[in-house]
């Protein structure tokens, strides 16, 4: 087969694109930021990790033309593109970004946003590279996952679900309101419905996608480039437990309920605090500091720059404190885990963290919500030293045993392929690309 040009709909920052393209704030901004004594200083995160793996494992891969389709924040054209080491990188500014829509967003609340002008953009993209197959990263993101809706029915589409908002729990679980969870659920129900191919290894989405949104779906075993570099470096301890984050209204709030309860014990524990927030879920997190009178026990770092550096901080502490809310599993355990501290987490179920600990013990588990077990937990791991050592080796072993990157990678170029075969022959998509 001749080289195929695939384009990944997504959205993700890191050092090296954010160092490529012209950014800068519109004027109007930039005077209501000084009105409101804020920075005027472009920070934007290195975030979606996945995204940057699976580049990193593509510019080695030469029978695909890789294609990347991206808003990101501030920038000062339109569109910037460039090309890297065989990646073709295509960026857009997004709605989002426009001081004026924010505004009438903010004063009209639709219950709904088109995207227009971000579909229009990504449509015309397409059409100017015209690639055999479109995948999206992210469906429950509208400002740029609903241009695949758009992309002509001759080039295959593939979904891959980073999360599922149709998930029952999602909803109970996680802080978003009942208008924008409305709203962006229903954006992804209509993309599982639409695309050619959801994607997922997650055995919970498969059966709700099967049963609530798509009953004849043909759903591609597909999953994220997630696999973290094995790190045994003795890092000079500072804290006993971090909790991090890219946004902390994930769980912080729980982590620190239970550690204000192992902190009445033994009121000389710390904890570290990495990640990004606003101002009313910060309030949430001091009143439960204050409650606890632990404003000396727990340091806030913010939001830190690139991934590297928040490996470079959790390593700095003993344990990973990471209660989840929704996620079947997370990339923050994943990453403590390759990083040599013993997880503290929550019970999401024989799919979710439960698996973590099958055949080898590898993370303690409580109950979702039941803050005196998550404390307990805390308070052994502090004791039991043998313990802490039992689950730093073997989560070493599980990650080592994990797909790698550039597993993952070549899995995509597989599936591509098997997708282009049958469109053009009708020939059977293998097994093992449809089944777990």
């Amino acid at each position: 087969m001749d080289k195929i040009k695939v384009v990944w709909l997504c959205h993700f920052s890191n050092t090296f694109v954010h160092s490529k393209l012209n950014l800068g704030y519109s004027w109007l901004l930039k005077v209501l930021m000084k009105i409101a004594h804020k920075p005027v200083s472009i920070d934007v995160p290195e975030f979606a990790n996945w995204v940057t793996n699976g580049i990193a494992e593509f510019e080695k891969i030469k029978d695909v033309e890789l294609h990347i389709i991206s808003p990101y924040p501030h920038m000062k054209r339109s569109t910037q593109e460039f090309v890297s080491k065989g990646i073709h990188y295509h960026f857009f500014q997004s709605e989002d970004d426009s001081v004026w829509n924010l505004f009438y967003r903010k004063i009209a609340k639709p219950s709904y946003w088109a995207y227009k002008r971000n579909r229009k953009t990504i449509l015309s993209i397409i059409d100017s590279i015209q690639p055999q197959v479109v995948h999206l990263f992210g469906a429950e993101n509208p400002d740029y996952s609903m241009g695949i809706l758009d992309v002509p029915k001759e080039m295959i589409t593939i979904a891959q679900l980073q999360t599922l908002m149709n998930d029952p729990d999602f909803q109970k679980n996680y802080p978003i309101s009942p208008r924008m969870y409305q709203y962006r659920s229903s954006v992804e129900k209509e993309i599982v419905k639409k695309v050619d191919y959801p994607a997922t290894l997650a055995v919970k989405y498969r059966n709700i996608i099967c049963q609530d949104i798509r009953s004849n779906a043909t759903i591609l075993n597909l999953g994220l480039a997630l696999h973290d570099p094995i790190v045994k470096d003795e890092t000079e301890k500072k804290y006993d437990f971090v909790y991090f984050s890219a946004n902390l209204s994930k769980a912080a709030d729980l982590a620190l309920e239970a550690f204000g309860r192992a902190y009445q014990q033994r009121p000389r524990i710390t904890l570290d605090i990495v990640g990004g927030y606003d101002v009313s879920f910060k309030q949430v997190l001091d009143e439960i500091i204050h409650r606890y009178g632990m404003e000396k026990a727990v340091r806030f770092e913010g939001r830190l720059s690139s991934h590297d550096d928040v490996l470079t901080q959790i390593r700095k502490s003993k344990y990973a404190l990471l209660p989840l809310r929704i996620d079947l599993t997370s990339g923050t355990i994943r990453e403590a885990m390759s990083n040599g501290l013993p997880v503290l987490t929550t019970d999401t179920g024989e799919l979710g963290t439960q698996k973590l600990n099958a055949g080898l013990p590898c993370v303690l588990i409580s109950q979702v919500g039941d803050h005196e077990a998550l404390a307990a937990n805390m308070l052994r791991l502090l004791e039991d030293t043998e313990l802490a050592e039992t689950l730093r080796q073997n989560s070493y072993k599980r990650r080592e045993a994990g797909r790698t990157n550039n597993e993952t990678s070549l899995r995509y170029v597989e599936a591509y392929k098997a997708c282009i075969n049958y469109k053009m022959n009708g020939t059977p998509i293998p097994e093992e690309l449809i089944k777990v």
